[in-house]
């Protein structure tokens, strides 16, 4: 097998999956890729969610169907303003570049699976994909880092390197929370189910917010091993919030014309990708998001940074995950605990045959847990 998949949505769960069209992609960028960078994500204004019943009707309608189709939306109208996402940036690429290396060591999360730390802490750039030495370092944080109700204060400054950078992430933490519990309101309308139903399973959340950081790369791309920077892949969770990058990068597979495309976010606006537990409770309706991260064609563009900041929203451990009211489920319940570890050992299964020395390939890569892009 090489790193070109034959049927991705087959296993996760025992069962089929091929009305979902998942008929093959590859895992890295590759020569023989199928590029239509004419696609562009639907863009949904939250303005018009909360607005007149029209409005919303119409959000509701080019949401759902942006995640049916590809899993992907741009979102404007999210109300945090240009000021304070160029800040969230500033301070992303500060975390990374102005804290010193033996003190963000101090910060790497001993508690580890499928090959990278999973919860919380400092990845070393190295870490996720030793194979890639041009993919990403990056930190992740969880509810329990911010000082809000319900947490510990003075142990949530024990996760960051300066007492700063809390209180500069803790408001967009906060913003995309309460986003993220919006939108899965919406999504439920979309499919005719009472829009409450899933809130106990969502609030409070059991959330990530991720800092990802691309370092400049100085090479000219033909001295590159590979242009890759993270793998294809599917986000675990229901969904994730993603700040926009202006330098060139993030990719969706598009599976109704077997082709990638590159994503370019407009100013000011979020990004928001589907994850598997939103297509499992959906019974696949809506389709989890497959991307990458490459490195950018243009070398002006690798010559900089680029920096995202994700938030994404998983399941709890305990949590009874069963597909929605209203559909024919052919999958039983699961928990939040079985269901993401099955997910990532099919990420990891995927890596692994890329490592097989009867492939083509890449050897060493290893997944990426809580969407590096």
């Amino acid at each position: 097998m090489s790193d070109k998949e034959t049927n991705d949505a087959v296993s996760d769960f025992g069962v089929p999956e091929t009305d979902r069209a998942y008929s093959g992609y590859t895992l890295v960028e590759s020569r023989e890729d199928n590029f239509d960078d004419d696609f562009r994500p639907q863009v949904c204004d939250m303005a018009d969610l909360r607005g007149a019943p029209a409005a919303r009707d119409r959000f509701i309608d080019r949401f759902g169907t942006a995640m049916v189709d590809v899993g992907i939306a741009i979102l404007t109208g999210h109300g945090i303003d240009a000021d304070e996402l160029q800040a969230i940036d500033r301070n992303a690429l500060n975390i990374f570049t102005t804290v010193p290396e033996d003190q963000k060591m101090k910060f790497v999360s001993t508690d580890c699976a499928y090959g990278e730390p999973y919860y919380l802490g400092y990845v070393p750039l190295q870490e996720s994909m030793p194979a890639l030495p041009h993919a990403v370092e990056a930190w992740e944080f969880d509810r329990s880092a911010f000082r809000i109700t319900g947490e510990d204060a003075d142990a949530a400054l024990g996760y960051w390197p300066d007492e700063k950078y809390e209180s500069a992430f803790r408001k967009f933490w906060h913003a995309c929370e309460e986003l993220t519990q919006q939108l899965g309101r919406a999504l439920l309308q979309y499919l005719d189910v009472d829009p409450s139903l899933y809130d106990q399973n969502i609030s409070p959340t059991n959330d990530v917010l991720r800092l990802n950081h691309y370092p400049p790369i100085s090479s000219p791309i033909e001295d590159l091993a590979s242009p890759a920077r993270v793998l294809s892949h599917e986000d675990y969770g229901l969904l994730s919030l993603m700040t926009g990058s202006p330098v060139e990068g993030l990719q969706v597979y598009r599976p109704q014309n077997e082709a990638w495309s590159r994503v370019y976010t407009p100013a000011d606006s979020l990004v928001v990708i589907s994850g598997k537990w939103l297509s499992y409770i959906s019974d696949n309706r809506f389709r989890a998001c497959t991307h990458r991260v490459s490195v950018p064609r243009d070398p002006a563009q690798r010559a900089v940074p680029r920096v995202t900041v994700l938030y994404t929203l998983h399941p709890y451990e305990a949590a009874t995950l069963e597909v929605l009211p209203g559909f024919q489920p052919e999958r039983p319940p699961i928990s939040g605990k079985e269901f993401m570890t099955r997910v990532a050992d099919r990420l990891s299964e995927r890596c692994r045959n890329m490592t097989d020395p009867n492939t083509s390939g890449h050897a060493g890569i290893r997944p990426s847990i809580n969407g590096a892009w």
